[in-house]
């Protein structure tokens, strides 16, 4: 089997003197790992574009035996030169990109969560002010596209407006918002204020372009945080430690 597509590196590493593994994240594939052989020192083929955080056009076939996929060829389309030139955002898409190696990404979804990683990198690589909630922004919106996708905008029981509620709170393994009325008894409820709401709700209808322009209070940053980490631990399965992410 031989295919073309075009694929964000995530990863790089060597094997033999020559030899590359590269792992690449696709629009209709999901991710991929395939063996550029030669790879560190073709410049016909591989055009010294075989680095992390580039996006490449490729051409990979399977092996006679079909144990693995062998990269034949790429192209460079965008290297993201200022975000990479500038070292608080490299962070930020360095964090995001471990985020989505420990992401289980199913080819459905993959399409989806392909163009939000782009979008990121490229709001990144526009320039404007750091934000360094950027990742946490990410890991929300790449559960949203993966179905994960809560109605921030009223309680799940009786419907009231969240814009009528004194207190809501946000239940975890419902992925909804409940007034104290209908707050369940069991499960992992958190604070989240009107404010909260309405960023969530935000993140969900708009893109990273978008992103952009938000300016976050540090009491609502706070929410936000407990609320998207509480979230892609319980129904993806990640949690993050100094050392990046790893499934439960």
């Amino acid at each position: 089997m031989e295919f073309t597509e075009h694929g964000l590196i995530l990863k790089v590493g060597r094997f033999r003197e020559y030899d590359q593994w590269v792992r690449l994240l696709t629009p209709t594939r999901g991710i991929l790992t395939a063996f550029a052989f030669g790879g560190s020192r073709s410049r016909r083929r591989f055009c010294g574009c075989l680095d992390a955080l580039n996006l490449v056009l490729f051409k990979a076939r399977s092996s006679r035996n079909m144990a693995y996929l062998q990269l034949e060829e790429s192209t460079l389309l965008s290297g993201y030169p200022r975000l990479k030139a500038n070292l608080p955002k490299l962070g930020m898409a360095a964090n995001c990109i471990k985020f989505l190696q420990a992401f289980q990404l199913g080819v459905d979804t993959s399409r989806a969560v392909y163009d939000l990683t782009l979008a990121t990198l490229e709001a990144l690589d526009d320039g404007g002010e750091d934000q360094d909630f950027w990742p946490l922004f990410f890991r929300a919106a790449v559960a949203f596209e993966s179905g994960f996708a809560p109605d921030f905008k009223s309680c799940h029981l009786c419907g009231k407006n969240i814009e009528q509620i004194p207190s809501p709170v946000f239940c975890v393994e419902r992925g909804s918002v409940s007034c104290q009325v209908c707050r369940p008894s069991t499960g992992l409820a958190l604070p989240a204020s009107r404010g909260t709401m309405r960023l969530l709700s935000h993140l969900q209808a708009t893109g990273p372009r978008e992103w952009r322009s938000l300016r976050v209070v540090s009491e609502i940053r706070s929410e936000c945080y407990e609320i998207v980490d509480k979230y892609v631990q319980y129904h993806l399965g990640l949690r993050q430690n100094e050392r990046g992410f790893h499934r439960e």
